[in-house]
């Protein structure tokens, strides 16, 4: 994952220009050595000269708001596209099921009571940037993925956090009895980040001894038809 480049997805560039021309200074300029013209002689260099201020004034403050328009736009071109961003943050969870395998300590053949489920999208709780997309939908700084797998009397639960900025992340596992599950929803909730109030979508995972696994969700439809899966699985194992 390219961290620079993530960096600057979230860079606010400064666009004020102060694009005030001192025209009063110039024309007063210009007038006067105008009428300084009309006397002839010697006068005629030092109208010219006051003229030559005039005009160096105006183009002098067009040439300054020319060059800070060119920066702008150099500092808005080197920011990554929404997408461009999605897709660095993507490269992180490559190899996610296997990662998730190894640290549950689990072979495949294990969990194959349903395919496995993941959710994952931008952790909106403690980040420290936030920003709102093109395709108006909030990114931050942090990032979350939730794996679960199946076995003949378990949900194993797989939990992998990192930042986007730098080399920061953090593991957790769990494994809950079907009998000991209580709930497997999705709710709506809403965070205060940055004077925004960002409203998401979330699953939710609760146990009978008040543990629990969530996640915000980046996919709702799909997500809802593995959590109908899953649903309907724990459902069959507390029947059976």
């Amino acid at each position: 994952m390219n961290y620079e480049l993530n960096k600057e997805y979230f860079k606010v560039v400064n666009e004020y220009i102060d694009k005030t021309i001192n025209w009063k200074a110039a024309i007063i300029c210009a007038v006067i050595g105008c009428i300084v013209l009309s006397f002839g002689g010697a006068g005629i260099l030092f109208g010219l000269g006051l003229i030559a201020i005039g005009v160096i004034i105006v183009v002098t403050k067009k040439s300054k708001i020319s060059s800070e328009e060119a920066r702008i736009q150099a500092e808005k071109d080197k920011i990554p596209s929404d997408a461009q961003y999605d897709t660095e943050v993507a490269k992180e969870l490559v190899n996610l099921k296997t990662r998730a395998l190894n640290k549950l300590g689990l072979d495949e053949d294990e969990v194959k009571e349903i395919e496995p489920i993941s959710f994952d999208n931008y952790s909106y709780k403690g980040a420290n940037n936030v920003k709102l997309g093109k395709d108006n939908l909030w990114r931050t700084d942090k990032y979350e993925a939730v794996m679960l797998f199946f076995s003949a009397n378990e949900v194993h639960c797989y939990k992998y956090n990192f930042n986007t900025l730098e080399n920061r992340h953090t593991e957790d596992t769990d494994v809950y009895f079907y009998k000991d599950v209580v709930s497997v929803s999705t709710s709506s909730e809403s965070v205060k980040l940055k004077d925004h109030d960002i409203d998401y979508e979330a699953f939710k995972l609760t146990t009978a001894g008040g543990t629990s696994v969530s996640v915000s969700l980046r996919d709702v439809d799909n997500a809802q038809r593995s959590i109908n899966a899953m649903r309907s699985l724990v459902k069959a194992k507390k029947m059976g």
